[in-house]
């Protein structure tokens, strides 16, 4: 060996000055972009590559290797920032490119995430406050942590795996066994199950980990204890509901005829209170495993009032209010971090809404801060994965709901991605490792084969059924905003040329003149607010429609050019890709019309020769939530296509794409449907939307039901200002199946003699049911009738002349379908009699039909009989079965009257 010439080139003339202690290792790299004070250089070392190998190999080989020399040659001693002359070498981690000595980023990850952690909450309800310690243990505590790691981890490649995949802790131990005989199982299991749900909340907020980083040390395990111990008498839900939800338990095996007996909550309703949080007339009631955990909430905030009396009113109002604030502080503190940043500004307009509520009931620091108070009854049951039924939506509150389904839906999609992307990384560190199958064998034993099963069938997980492209924008731009800045869009010119809102035609406005923008202006105002919310100019109406979209969460910004606008402008940072019109078997969220995904998931042969193929509907195989929001805009179009609802959590017929191993165990059993949400939003109760809400809404997490009771004040028969005897006849009818036929019968026996033998002119007919109609105009051909029909379907030039026909006096009675009034919203003139063939199932149709008696009549010459000796006239047909229509209109008290007393004839004056 000749080393002559690297020797003379290491040393010089002089020695070099002795070098100070290194400080202790630290646990976390500086962060990224901080530059550091420069210290003081020492000697240069020997210049290129060949030269510090052999350099090395002088120091340390030979015959007699000195161990402590071996050891030192690990660290690198130039300019790195790790230092260590006590010889607690940190191990080398073979799956990451760092040199030898330089803790991996993982690592630092692994150790910082124990500190985050350890959360605490404060005595207001759910503000969360963390306590980092930020100690720094001396150096006898490191080089004991040395050894222990040299000991324990430069074992080979299999025991570093261990440690990225379990954390530093479970991996020293697991390699201890042969000294540590004595450890307990289930310990480890509920060790490993706290740290998985850390650290996806770890992976989403690098920054707030660097922030709040914390050792770890038995007291600081210890005060986690306590902190536990609070949690678990301050909140009912402790553990991370989304988390929870990818690894529920297999249910019992039931036969078809036992399958309703899964749900625990049948029989098991009941109202809660929430006095303060809604109005008085808001009806909400929960059953099942969330009722129970109302009950407890209730219990420990209401305590026993001093000197045993009762408590006040106000009082009590504030600890409702409390308690429903705790009920939803359990599951907000698990919402990823990048939403919870963007919500208040999302939801700035609801939160101005009720401030004045929550000043007056007392609302604390915590989540009455962050959530409306309709937001507050709404959220527990959502984010613990109840089935809930919104009967209560109004134009005022529709953007907090639709704000908080928003948020839930992302936030359910973000923690799926995350913990799939955080499987596949270690499942592929696990593929891609050295060792035997034996040592795999035994990590798998370790880890559980149950916990790499985090996906379903197909990639798709949630459904949201919106009526036209309008809705379906406004949705996707609110799902988007709660991303703020960290959203990466693709497609967004697309989607909004495609759904945004319309562009005026240059042509029209320059031709029209002012006066007729000023009628048209009159007309679109005359329609009302919710009519042109739905079908003003500006929106896209169209009701056919289907997208895809896929969440890519930690997607690193590329330095070019921007997807979209809402791409912020941070390049190499990281964020969440959204693509829009993506393919439905590689999407997370599917949003379509009812109309729209029944086209999609129905084939129709070409040919008649041609035999029909199966629908494809496996890409629904997985579904975990399906909303179906503004139903009673969906029950005007057609209710039939939302018998899709069929189609969700069926076992797939293509299984070549699919990895069971993966798949979650209840969706393998066929129990997908008991853990699936189902959330139904509507204006107001309806046996169509409550029968669907009840044959679909299987989740074993209970039911929340909200609805609104109709005070006589707030009555739609109130707003009629046309002073008119309004009568209203009930028809007897067993069955809900004979209700039309009975009413039918009625009208043909009692209603309609009436009308032909006095020749009765100017008499509006208003079906709020098309197939009513069908049957009323056959029953008009055969007798004879003069009549003419306005409907949806009829022609511009068909209705303009009926209706000129029927103020003329020319055709005596015009039937008027309720879809038409719902889409057109026609201003009928001539009408001086009306009858509802049956109560309109929006109850502002009524006063607005009942005020247009005697409009445009004032010109018609006093010869016309009918005018000048018949008084108006107003009659309406109704069933016991028609009891949600009927309290819209005259109110609940007078309803429940109406439908069980013995006389069936009432009239109301105005």
């Amino acid at each position: 060996r000749q080393h002559n010439t690297a020797r003379g080139h290491i040393y010089r003339s002089k020695p070099p000055k002795p070098k100070p202690p290194a400080p202790p290792i630290i646990d976390r790299q500086p962060a990224m972009g901080i530059k550091k004070s420069k210290a003081k250089k020492g000697p240069k070392g020997p210049k290129g590559k060949k030269a510090r190998a052999k350099a090395k190999l002088e120091q340390v080989w030979g015959e007699n290797v000195d161990e402590d020399a071996r050891k030192a040659s690990q660290t690198r001693v130039g300019k790195s920032r790790f230092k260590n002359d006590s010889m607690a070498v940190e191990a080398v981690d073979p799956l990451s490119n760092k040199k030898r000595g330089v803790v991996s980023s993982f690592d630092n990850f692994l150790k910082r995430k124990e500190g985050l952690g350890k959360k605490k909450f404060d005595g207001s309800m759910g503000k969360k406050r963390w306590h980092g310690k930020n100690q720094r243990e001396d150096n006898s505590s490191d080089d004991s942590s040395g050894d222990e790691s040299e000991d324990g981890l430069n074992g080979g490649s299999f025991a570093t795996l261990l440690q990225r995949i379990s954390g530093p802790e479970k991996s020293l131990r697991r390699m201890a066994v042969d000294s540590d005989d004595d450890l307990d199982d289930s310990d480890s299991d509920a060790e490993s199950d706290s740290e998985a749900s850390s650290s996806e909340d770890s992976e989403d907020s690098d920054d707030a980990m660097e922030d709040n980083a914390d050792d770890s040390s038995p007291e600081n395990e210890e005060d986690q204890t306590d902190v536990n111990d609070q949690l678990e008498t301050k909140l009912t839900a402790t553990e991370d509901p989304y988390e929870a939800h990818f690894s529920k338990p297999t249910l019992p095996q039931l036969d078809s005829l036992q399958s309703t007996e899964v749900v625990p909550h049948t029989g098991n309703n009941r109202k809660v209170t929430t006095a303060s949080l809604l109005n008085s007339s808001v009806d909400v009631q929960m059953s099942g495993p969330l009722l129970d955990s109302w009950d407890k909430i209730m219990t420990n905030v209401s305590g026993a009032a001093p000197n045993g009396k009762s408590h006040s009113k106000k009082q009590n109002n504030i600890q409702t209010r409390r308690a429903w604030e705790e009920f939803s502080a359990g599951p907000y503190q698990h919402v990823r971090q990048v939403l919870a940043k963007n919500w208040k500004s999302v939801n700035r307009s609801a939160l101005k809404r009720s401030a004045g509520d929550k000043e007056e009931n007392g609302s604390n620091d915590g989540v009455g801060k962050v959530f409306s108070s309709l937001q507050l009854a709404m959220y527990p049951a959502i984010a613990r994965y109840a089935d809930v039924l919104i009967s209560s939506e109004t134009r005022q509150n529709r953007d907090e709901i639709s704000n908080l389904l928003s948020l839930h839906v992302m936030n359910h999609v973000l923690t799926s991605r995350t913990r799939v992307q955080r499987h596949n990384r270690r499942i592929k560190e696990l593929t891609n490792s050295d060792e035997n199958s034996a040592d795999e064998k035994k990590l798998d034993e370790e880890e559980g084969d149950d916990k790499w099963r985090d996906q379903g069938y197909t990639r798709p997980k949630v459904l949201v059924l919106l009526p036209n492209r309008g809705a379906c924008w406004k949705f996707v731009k609110e799902m988007i905003q709660l991303l703020g800045d960290a959203a990466i869009v693709d497609n967004g010119e697309r989607f909004d040329e495609e759904y945004g809102p319309l562009e005026p035609g240059a042509d029209s406005d320059e031709e029209e003149d002012a006066n007729a923008k000023a009628r048209r202006a009159a007309v679109m105002k005359q329609k009302g607010a919710e009519w042109n919310d739905l079908f003003g100019d500006n929106i896209n109406a169209d009701d056919d429609f289907k997208m895809g979209m896929s969440i890519t969460p930690n997607v690193v910004r590329s330095s070019g050019k921007k997807k979209s606008r809402h791409a912020g402008g941070n390049a190499g940072a990281s964020g969440v890709n959204v693509k829009l019109f993506a393919d439905f078997y590689r999407c997370d969220i599917i949003l379509a019309s009812p109309i729209g995904l029944t086209m999609a998931t129905t084939s129709n042969p070409a040919d008649g020769d041609e035999e029909e193929t199966e629908a494809d509907v496996d890409f629904l195989s997985s579904i975990d939530i399906c909303i179906v929001a503004r139903s009673d805009v969906l029950l005007m179009q057609n209710w039939d296509h939302v018998n899709i609802l069929d189609s969700l959590n069926r076992q797939p017929k293509k299984i070549s794409d699919i990895d069971f191993s993966r798949v979650r165990n209840y969706l393998l059993n066929g129990q997908g449907a008991h853990w699936r949400q189902l959330i139904m939003v509507s204006k107001f109760t309806d046996p169509y939307i409550s029968s669907t809400f009840r044959r679909h809404a299987k989740n074993v997490a209970g039911q929340l039901k909200i609805r609104r009771k109709v005070p006589a004040d707030d009555a739609s028969v109130c707003d009629v200002l046309v002073r008119v005897k309004q009568v209203f006849q009930r028809v007897a009818c067993q069955t809900v199946s004979a209700a039309g036929a009975n009413r039918l019968r009625y009208f043909s026996d009692h209603v309609l003699p009436k009308l032909i033998r006095l020749n009765q002119k100017h008499t509006l007919i208003y079906i709020p049911n098309y197939f009513d109609f069908i049957a009323v105009r056959n029953l008009l051909l055969k007798r004879e009738a003069n009549f003419v029909s306005v409907t949806e379907y009829a022609r511009v030039s068909e209705v303009s002349r009926g209706r000129a026909r029927f103020l003329q006096g020319r055709k005596s009675i015009m039937l008027y379908t309720g879809r038409a009034q719902f889409f057109l919203r026609h201003k009928i003139k001539g009408a001086r009699h009306v009858i509802f063939f049956g109560l309109p199932e929006y109850a502002e149709f009524y006063p607005a039909v009942v005020n247009m008696l005697n409009d445009g009549l004032s010109n018609i010459e006093d010869g016309d009989d009918d005018v000048s000796r018949m008084p108006m006239s107003c009659l309406s047909l109704f069933t016991k079965f028609d009891a949600h229509q009927l309290e819209r209109v005259v109110g609940t008290s007078h309803t429940e009257r109406m439908i069980k007393s013995e006389k069936s004839s009432y009239m109301f004056c105005s």
